[in-house]
């Protein structure tokens, strides 16, 4: 015969109360464990980046820097980024940063947002047109619109005479940006077209040479290139630019190819 429990002696209890207890201390035991697990994580995980978060570390420049790397940089030092706007700024390139807050050299938690704005490079201008000018009202005249001239160049020209602006680079009412280099042709008094070039193919390089003459072309601009042609006689002419009857001026650079036997 089993001898009763001294707690049955004492506390007699039913089936049914010892199954309810039972479920009690199962509920408690796994509560005790769920607690301890959490504290485990907030030791761990939670606590170092409260407490990684409460410092502070320097700001770092990012004027002038590309939009790319700076999102790299705020990456790695544990900030966050925030695009404030784009906006014109001569001072700083295309797709670079313009202006941060906080600024430079300040400190600033991690975790925090850093904000900067994005450059969209020099403000467009519409390029003044200065064709038909004098060369030195041009001038006066881009430099006005807070352009610059990267070079300028002589040309002939059928219209305007010598010392006027025959052609302009980038063209009249073009948008451009404020550091855009304008390039200015300049006439130099000659006419673009004033002969049409005579055929030369055929005849022998002295004949040639009488010919350009004959047509009042410049012979100090003609250039010869041999070429290897056993089945014509020396120096003959096998091709030539410009091609026969290009309209062309005097002054024209000539090339004239002419046979050679090796």
């Amino acid at each position: 015969m089993r001898t009763p429990a001294l707690f049955d002696t004492i506390f007699p209890l039913s089936g049914t109360t010892k199954k309810i207890l039972t479920h009690l201390a199962l509920a408690l035991a796994a509560f005790i464990c769920a607690g301890l697990f959490i504290l485990m994580v907030l030791d761990v995980v939670v606590m170092p980046r409260l407490l990684r978060t409460g410092s502070a570390i320097t700001a770092p420049d990012m004027l002038g820097m590309p939009i790319e790397d700076v999102q790299l940089t705020i990456k790695k030092l544990g900030l966050r980024l925030e695009s404030d706007s784009s906006a014109y700024d001569s001072r700083y390139p295309v797709n670079t940063v313009s202006f941060q807050y906080p600024y430079p050299g300040s400190k600033i938690k991690i975790g925090r947002s850093v904000r900067v704005r994005v450059s969209l490079g020099s403000r467009p201008v519409e390029m003044p047109g200065v064709v038909g000018r004098s060369q030195r009202d041009a001038e006066l005249t881009i430099k006005r619109y807070g352009l610059a001239i990267a070079r300028i160049e002589w040309v002939h020209s059928n219209e305007y005479v010598r010392g006027m602006i025959a052609r302009q680079h980038p063209a009249q009412g073009s948008e451009i940006p404020m550091d855009a280099k304008v390039v200015l042709y300049v006439s130099d008094g000659l006419p673009e077209t004033n002969a049409v070039m005579p055929r030369l193919i055929e005849l022998g390089l002295s004949a040639a040479m009488d010919t350009l003459r004959a047509y009042n072309f410049n012979t100090n601009n003609v250039r010869i290139q041999k070429e290897e042609a056993p089945h014509l006689l020396p120096e003959t002419i096998i091709d030539q630019h410009p091609d026969p009857g290009a309209a062309t001026n005097s002054n024209v650079e000539i090339t004239l190819i002419v046979s050679d036997i090796k």
